[in-house]
């Protein structure tokens, strides 16, 4: 009789598997949702998404074989869910596949000779400091149209090959993509070891949101580092290959500088924090995705210094419509109305581009931190992934323009704004830190804040303005105030109001970005020592951000993992570097160790400085 029920067992997991890798080879070719296959239909789509209407054309292949596996015994349920994770991974590769193929077949030909008209004023970067306002009036559409040379041709070329990109996406992904939230950086060669920083750092604070490490294609394998190190700290690596076939991966041609769009595509949270990989939390970060701004709006990011400058015929090519008779902000002021600080609002000639509508707004974006739900989001991260593969040839220079930092950084917001989808870029201003050396001032690190509080700030600002100017509804009538231009209406004013240094908003993020935090070539270039060999601070004003000694912490982490009992190979560029040399790693701690006394000696001198 036992042998009897085995045999009936054996049998029906068999069926299970038949019955199953039909379900998997009839599922394999559709997606959970029909696909929206325009820029309308995606809205559309989304807001089915948002309010929860959004139909399931076919039950899940995971749903269908519990069904089928109901009681047949203890291993079904495990086997049936091992392959709803291979299915759900197949749907995942072959959408991605199709993704990198239109790329491929839809990206512009050729590459702008970045030539820039003789009638182009843009002589330098434009901030929106007092200092600042006299050089807005090259913001506008007149001298940014006149800047960068794009032919007909060019222009022609740019356009088809945006539209048939944006036409070719399905924008609705497979079931079970993404889920959960966590952080991603990128990794490979010192960028492993800096992402790690970010890891240890974070977990001394509190926050245990897992970590992905996206390493790049091409990187060694890191083997050690990925199968040993990370998993102790809630953190893994993560690979292209999560999210494309062996023939793309051999196929496509990864670069540097499309490397924070792959990890952002490849990780497997669906609400994300994408962090370069030298910038490092300062605040615990468990609740960010379950409060606002992130709640309603999906997608946040930070601004740089400067004002934006991007080409208006990037407008023309992707179709977006700007409406160069209305503005709607003063730069990052989007509350006042336009009537106080616009002196003839029939005129706009001499108002920067982008306080028009339909344009991104300023100022322009800094992407050393990003938060995004890939779900609501998926457009913006797929129309972002094209711009940055186009970026070096096409889309940098076109979305900057001469300004400082070109690169990835204005790609997302320019997606988010081509889909028209909700965004909040965080209206504090970054600040600096860094240390005097002769008389010159050396930035060490931008200083972006807190999300969370700087858009209670925001919500206290509209009210306040609200209030003032008789924009505030009673039921269903308006009582607005007679509005008319105010000539002591001041941008500084605004900000020194409502988001001033001290205005009860943190410090979440030190983007370190020179020197980096590599011991080998900190101790290499002899950095922060000076001509007499005494060792000085870099970061200055530690009270900016919650006394945390960023200096002092990693150099805890280097002793601990380079000059004691760790495992040095867990960071192969570092072992390869100095096991050439007899000295290579004795130097190196003695540089380590030399620099930690002078941090720790000086440690409470640093917290207690006045500013």
């Amino acid at each position: 009789m036992n042998f009897v029920n085995r045999r009936f067992v054996k049998l029906l997991r068999v069926a299970v598997f038949v019955v199953f890798g039909c379900v998997l080879f009839i599922a394999a070719t559709h997606y959970v949702y029909d696909g929206a296959n325009s820029v309308s239909g995606y809205g559309k789509h989304l807001q089915e998404h948002l309010s929860g209407t959004a139909t399931v054309s076919a039950p899940s292949a995971k749903t269908a074989a519990s069904a089928v596996a109901g009681g047949a015994g203890g291993g079904v349920p495990a086997a049936a869910g091992a392959a709803a994770a291979a299915l759900d991974s197949m749907k995942l590769k072959k959408f991605y596949s199709r993704v990198f193929q239109n790329i491929i077949d839809f990206s512009p030909s050729g590459a702008t000779k970045k030539q820039y008209k003789p009638e182009c004023r843009l002589e330098g970067d434009i901030g929106s400091r007092p200092d600042d306002y006299s050089n807005f009036d090259r913001l506008g559409y007149d001298n940014l149209v006149n800047c960068l040379n794009l032919s007909g041709a060019d222009i022609s070329n740019l356009r088809h090959s945006h539209k048939s990109f944006v036409d070719s996406l399905d924008v609705t992904l497979p079931s079970n993509s993404y889920k959960g939230s966590g952080i991603v950086t990128v990794g490979g060669g010192k960028f492993s070891l800096m992402a790690f920083l970010i890891v240890q750092n974070i977990r001394r604070m509190g926050t245990t949101l897992p970590v992905e490490v996206f390493i790049p294609p091409n990187e060694g394998p890191e083997t050690e580092f990925c199968t040993e190190l990370l998993p102790k700290y809630n953190a893994k690596c993560i690979f292209i290959d999560r999210i494309l076939p062996d023939e793309m991966i051999q196929k496509f041609d990864f670069r540097g500088y499309q490397f924070k769009s792959l990890a952002l595509v490849a990780s497997s949270f669906e609400n994300t924090l994408l962090l370069d990989a030298d910038n490092f939390p300062v605040k615990p970060l468990n609740s960010i995705f379950n409060e606002e701004p992130f709640k309603s709006k999906g997608l946040v990011l930070w601004p740089d210094f400067w004002r934006r400058t991007t080409q208006p015929l990037y407008y023309d090519i992707a179709g977006v419509p700007v409406n160069l008779k209305n503005r709607v902000r003063n730069s990052f002021d989007d509350l006042t109305p336009p009537e106080v600080y616009t002196e003839n609002m029939n005129d706009l000639s001499g108002v920067p581009f982008h306080d028009l509508e339909g344009t991104m707004p300023d100022v322009s974006t800094e992407s050393g931190q990003l938060m995004v739900n890939k779900n609501k989001h998926l457009g913006t991260i797929l129309l972002a992934l094209y711009y940055n593969v186009n970026g070096p040839t096409w889309y940098y220079p076109i979305f900057s323009q001469k300004a400082a930092g070109e690169g990835d950084k204005e790609t997302f917001i320019a997606a988010a704004n081509f889909y028209g989808l909700p965004f909040y870029q965080v209206k504090s201003s970054t600040s600096v830190d860094g240390y005097f050396e002769n008389g010159e001032f050396h930035g060490v690190a931008m200083l972006q804040y807190d999300c969370v509080q700087d858009y209670k700030l925001y919500q206290i600002a509209k009210d306040d303005i609200d209030v003032k100017y008789g924009l505030s509804r009673v039921g269903n009538s308006a009582s607005q105030k007679r509005i008319s231009f105010d000539k002591s209406y001041s941008l500084e004013d605004f900000k020194n109001k409502y988001f001033r240094e001290d205005s009860h908003n943190d410090v979440m993020f030190i983007h370190s970005n020179f020197p980096k935090f590599d011991p080998l070539s900190l101790w290499k270039n002899r950095q922060l020592v000076d001509k007499d060999g005494n060792h000085f601070r870099s970061y200055t004003n530690l009270r900016k951000f919650g006394d945390f000694d960023i200096e002092l912490e990693n150099f805890k982490i280097f002793k601990n993992f380079f000059c004691g009992d760790q495992k040095v190979s867990y960071f192969s560029y570092l072992y390869d570097a100095l096991e050439k040399t007899p000295t290579g790693w004795n130097d190196m701690c003695e540089y380590i160790n030399k620099r930690l006394v002078f941090l720790e000696k000086t440690h409470l001198e640093a917290v207690n400085k006045k500013d």
